[in-house]
C-alpha cells in the first residue's frame, strides 16, 4: 500500500512550493518520491505563475540522498495547478535546482508524517 502526504512550504507567512511525498511502507529499502509545485500561489495566480520539479529520495548507508528526476513522468507533471513539469536537465545546475534540493531537505526533516523515511 502506498503512502502519500501532502503541503506546502512557507517563507515567512508565503507559499513557496506545494508538496506531495509518496512512498510504499515497510520496505527495507527505503525510498520516496517528493513532488513539488514551485512558484507563486494566491488570488491573483495562475497555472503559469508555477512549475513541477520532482526528486526522488533514498536512504543510503551514506544517508539520505535526493536526485532530480523528470516531472512529466510523474502524476505532478499532468497537474493543472502548472504549466510546466521541468525535466532533469532543466533543473541540475540551475539555480531552482538549489531551492528544490533545500525544500526537500526541510521537508525530509521537519514533517512528522515521514519519519518512516529518516529511520
Amino acid at each position: 500500500m502506498t503512502s502519500r502526504v501532502w503541503g506546502y512550504v512557507y517563507r515567512s507567512d508565503e507559499a513557496l512550493a506545494a508538496y506531495y511525498v509518496e512512498w510504499t511502507p515497510g520496505h527495507d529499502s527505503k525510498q520516496a518520491n517528493f513532488d513539488l509545485i514551485l512558484g507563486k500561489w494566491g488570488e491573483d495566480t495562475t497555472p503559469e505563475d508555477r512549475q513541477a520539479v520532482a526528486l526522488e529520495f533514498r536512504q543510503l548507508e551514506t544517508g539520505p540522498a535526493f536526485r532530480v528526476i523528470d516531472a512529466k513522468d510523474r502524476k505532478i507533471g499532468s497537474s493543472s495547478l502548472v504549466s510546466v513539469a521541468l525535466d532533469r536537465s532543466a533543473v541540475v545546475d540551475t539555480p531552482i535546482s538549489a531551492v528544490a534540493f533545500a525544500i526537500c531537505g526541510a521537508i525530509f526533516l521537519d514533517d512528522p508524517r515521514i519519519d518512516e523515511l529518516r529511520t
